[in-house]
């Protein structure tokens, strides 16, 4: 009898307690459909809000807690999704109002490589065009030619009372419109020739100059004259206003003042390099043997800081004037320079510093 007794009681234990559950999930359910109907309902003074003010609170228990964290609380919590909404809407408008800059910074490269380079279809008659390519055997009719190396004394450029000679005798001067085309065949092609001619230009102060767009196979391929000889032109005088502002030297660059760009290749540049140099190679501006549009360019360069001077140099710079053309065009304020200067000035120091110890 004790026996059976002790069983029923076990089962009617059980039997609460199951009853107990189920008043408590319905209890549960209640209130949340209470609360989510906007509902008062009875939670035996469980506040549910109030408990989730205090997760994440550093101050929850304390006397003194912010009147404003509680909304602020709910706020992060309940409206995450239309706060991550309003976030990405925000992004959105962002990008339309810096899209703009963007497009700026094009229109302002465009117009420089309006300025720097001229079409095919822009030449006029005033402009006088300059072959400087080597050993051309064809040129763009009407143009005068002088081979870029008669510029040269080894691998530098001559004295600016010799080039500015040469220019005369070819019968120009300082104010002519003049355009600069040719390729460096040796080079690979490519307006290596004509971007160093270029350069030079520039350092002698002549304004109006500009580099053709295109090589004679261009000027033919629109169906224009070519020929097989240049013109030539009486002697003129050519008055230079020489001018450093392009030119890059030993101390300016060990100053530390310009970024520094090695425009050699990436195997020269991985055999040694100017300390802290950035590495642009020379062919990575230019796409074939013309040079890459502004957008293209400022990907190219987006690792520089464009309110930073730049020095771009490679062996002899001859080449390293393409970079520094494509800076040019870009806006940057750059120069040119050489490694052999940096190595020549560099074991200068090295004997000083010996025959000093």
């Amino acid at each position: 009898m004790d026996s059976l007794r002790s069983k029923l009681m076990l089962i009617l234990l059980i039997c609460g307690s199951i009853l107990a559950v189920i008043a408590l999930s319905q209890s549960a359910y209640a209130g949340g459909e209470c609360a989510s109907l906007g509902g008062a309902c009875d939670d035996g003074g469980w506040d549910p809000m109030a408990k989730l003010d205090e997760i994440g609170n550093v101050n929850a228990g304390q006397e003194q807690i912010s009147a404003k964290w509680p909304e602020k609380s709910r706020e992060m919590r309940w409206n995450m999704s239309s706060r991550s909404q309003d976030s990405q809407a925000k992004e959105v408008i962002e990008d339309k109002e810096e899209k703009p800059k963007s497009d700026i910074s094009a229109t302002q490269s465009s117009n420089s490589l309006h300025e720097i380079m001229i079409e095919i279809d822009e030449i006029t008659n005033s402009d006088i065009l300059l072959d400087v390519s080597e050993s051309a055997k064809e040129h763009i009719s009407g143009s005068l030619a002088i081979p870029y190396q008669e510029f040269m004394q080894g691998d530098s450029l001559k004295s600016v009372p010799e080039i500015a000679e040469i220019l005369g005798n070819a019968g120009i001067t300082q104010d002519d419109s003049l355009v600069i085309y040719g390729e460096c065949l040796p080079c690979g092609g490519g307006p290596s020739a004509s971007a160093y001619v270029y350069w030079m230009m520039k350092s002698l102060g002549h304004e109006n100059v500009r580099i053709l767009n295109g090589y004679v196979q261009d000027w033919k391929d629109r169906g224009l004259p070519v020929s097989s000889s240049a013109i030539t032109r009486p002697a003129a005088k050519y008055t230079p206003q020489f001018t450093d502002q392009f030119i890059g030297d030993y101390e300016y660059v060990k100053s530390g003042r310009p970024q520094v760009v090695d425009a050699r290749t990436v195997q020269e540049y991985g055999s040694g390099s100017i300390p802290g140099a950035i590495s642009i190679p020379y062919e990575s501006v230019l796409d074939g043997d013309k040079m890459r549009n502004a957008n293209e360019l400022e990907k190219r360069f987006s690792i520089l800081n464009k309110e930073q001077p730049v020095v771009a140099f490679t062996n002899t710079g001859f080449k390293g004037s393409v970079v520094w053309l494509a800076l040019e065009i870009m806006g940057y304020d750059a120069k040119l320079y050489s490694y052999q200067d940096w190595m020549a000035n560099q074991l200068t120091e090295q004997e000083s510093s010996n025959i000093q110890e």
